[in-house]
């Protein structure tokens, strides 16, 4: 059975004005996004700014409550559960916050900042405090002594370190990462990433990396979703993603990609067009408006998830209709060897 069962999940915004400030439209920041994630994996969501990456991982650890649709954690639904109902889930389920420094307090030492953590879900004894704090931060490759220091002292890659200390203290088996790197000198988001890398597999994390890089996404990344103005357009495994890509957008992105070849000189191609505004998205294929392909249905119609391989759907009505001519064809052909 699947960790994380995400299920036709919907998170709307109002938008309040007039004299009354009552509500007078809504952001539909994600729109009917399902998706399973089995222990151990590492899934990527990547996309656009604003697409609502950062909304669906702060919808599906409660820190947003959904409009509609359901969360499902290790068999338990949290979505409606109340606070006291997830405590017990809480130190199960762990976030990392795109911006180092606005997520940690500036009054508090690193040390003071772990301790509460650990003190208020009761990991260890207060005998043992010191020592469990001191290695976290080990574990993170920071020197026991960074406990007296302030987040002012730190630089922005130690201040991450602390983020994901505080995150691993209280022992989690999920953790969704949001955009963890973005804030960071390249040099320095690599060792953070290979740190995320090496704790992944000793402590058998599951992780839900957000992130706008899709270079970043295929190196740490087992799977990924493609999110477009609060939808998924396409899920596929993080190997060979050049060749298995199919939705259009995903291979907008992949051609947008900066090339690590210095002598390839294949020209890059940019997305033309504006995001549509997520108050008023087209009745359609949310991405017909800068779609190179596309067709007078999309204009009306909103494909949906299809399977297009082994753990790979796209939404893309010339992809749907690609996978029925295959089949089509594969029945056309047992058909014919049975004559």
């Amino acid at each position: 059975m699947a960790l994380l069962q995400v299920n036709r999940l919907y998170k709307q915004f109002p938008v309040r004005g007039g004299l009354l400030n009552r509500p007078i439209g809504a952001v539909q920041a994600v729109t009917d996004v399902s998706f399973e994630l089995d222990q151990g994996v590492t899934l990527g969501v990547i996309g656009e700014s604003g697409c609502g990456k950062s909304t669906l991982g702060k919808t599906i650890i409660g820190l947003h409550r959904p409009t509609r649709g359901t969360v499902t954690f290790d068999g338990v639904e949290i979505t409606s559960l109340s606070h006291r109902g997830m405590m017990p889930l809480r130190r199960r389920m762990q976030f990392i916050f795109q911006d180092p420094y606005s997520s940690l307090n500036p009054r508090m030492t690193a040390g003071q900042m772990l301790s509460e953590v650990i003190r208020f879900h009761d990991i260890v004894s207060p005998r043992q405090r010191t020592r469990y704090i001191e290695e976290l931060l080990e574990i993170v490759q920071m020197r026991p002594d960074a406990r007296h220091r302030y987040p002012h002292e730190f630089s922005g890659g130690q201040r991450q370190r602390l983020n994901i200390a505080r995150a691993l203290a209280v022992k989690p088996d999920f953790i969704i990462a949001d955009e963890p790197v973005s804030a960071l000198d390249v040099s320095v988001q690599a060792q953070i990433l290979n740190l995320l890398m090496d704790l992944r597999e000793r402590f058998g994390l599951t992780i839900m990396f957000i992130s706008h890089d899709l270079k970043v996404v295929e190196h740490f990344c087992d799977e990924m979703i493609v999110m477009y103005l609060g939808q998924v357009m396409e899920r596929l495994s993080c190997d060979r993603i050049q060749q298995t890509a199919r939705h259009p957008y995903t291979q907008a992105l992949l051609k947008s990609n900066p090339i690590n070849d210095p002598r390839d000189r294949t020209e890059l191609h940019v997305l033309e067009g504006e995001v549509p505004s997520p108050r008023n998205p087209p009745p359609g294929c949310p991405f017909v408006t800068r779609c190179p392909v596309a067709e007078s249905r999309c204009q009306t119609q909103r494909p949906g998830l299809v399977p297009v391989g082994r753990r790979h759907d796209a939404a893309c009505w010339l992809v749907d209709a690609d996978a029925a001519s295959a089949v089509s064809s594969g029945s056309g052909k047992t058909a014919g060897s049975s004559d």
